[in-house]
């Protein structure tokens, strides 16, 4: 079987939100507490594959016990996704070969400008010495929608419309992940549809419409339209109390389909 491992199901401003007053950020229940959206695959062959570096990710892998990485997806170049990236620069000191990353063009493009220092050493350092070794060893792999192979890992990815750009959605054996996206294309769809998922992560930011990411009728209708056998709500505002969103889900009626909490696993087979 493989693992996924919710590490943040969170917005981009964490819950709670600094400074901020209401029900849910001055909440006592732990499952209101959400780091930045991001998760773990450790597949059946014993491969871990990181899905996004969040602001919140050396947190997160020492909370996981995470010794070890083999490959890193980042699905898109916000920073809520990104500007963890330096804290992975100690899975390189017993590595010789670079940590593989995985991401779209244009998010690429992004993370040379970003952070030059590790994805475009030869411009930045321009001939003079790297004194210290304090830089991550990562190497970035360039990939788009279609299938894709990360350390002989079956992956499928898709283009997801989020903001001015897209986000990568993500397809491994029964599980598939889908996050800030504002609509989900008829194509991939009928395409996760027809894979019979075992699992659906996907995102569901607040209950009412917004112009970057799926609210809560649009990600109920999805999950409905792609069935899969237990779905699994991320990417989640303030605007959401987790003990409401259950009850909200149980007066609709919704099966199976459950609010991510960051630390949460949940297994799935090969296809």
């Amino acid at each position: 079987m493989n693992k996924i491992t919710i590490l943040g199901s969170g917005t981009s401003t964490g819950v709670p939100i600094l400074g901020c007053n209401c029900k849910v950020c001055k909440s006592t229940e732990l499952r209101n507490k959400r780091f930045r959206t991001s998760a773990l695959i450790e597949s059946s062959s014993q491969k871990k594959i990181l899905i996004d570096a969040s602001p919140d990710l050396r947190t997160q892998l020492l909370r996981n016990k995470t010794d070890a990485l083999d490959a890193i997806i980042i699905t898109h170049d916000h920073a809520d996704h990104t500007h963890g990236m330096d804290d992975l620069r100690p899975y390189g000191f017993k590595r010789s070969e670079p940590l593989p990353v995985f991401t779209d063009a244009s998010a690429a493009k992004d993370l040379k400008r970003k952070f030059p220092y590790i994805f475009d050493r030869d411009n930045y350092f321009s001939g003079k010495a790297i004194l210290g070794g304090g830089i991550p060893l990562l190497d970035l792999k360039i990939t788009q929608a279609g299938p894709e192979s990360i350390v002989d890992e079956p992956f499928e990815f898709f283009s997801l419309p989020h903001g001015h750009e897209d986000t990568l959605g993500i397809l491994h054996q029964k599980m598939a992940y889908l996050v800030d996206c504002r609509q989900v294309p008829e194509a991939v769809l009928k395409r996760l549809s027809d894979a019979k998922l075992e699992l659906l992560i996907i995102d569901c930011l607040r209950p009412n419409p917004h112009s970057t990411h799926l609210h809560f009728d649009l990600t109920l209708e999805y999950i409905e339209r792609i069935q899969p056998k237990t779905a699994v709500l991320t990417h989640m505002g303030h605007e959401w109390d987790y003990l409401d969103l259950v009850y909200q889900l149980k007066k609709r009626g919704v099966k199976n389909t459950f609010p991510a909490i960051d630390g949460q696993s949940f297994l799935y087979s090969n296809a």
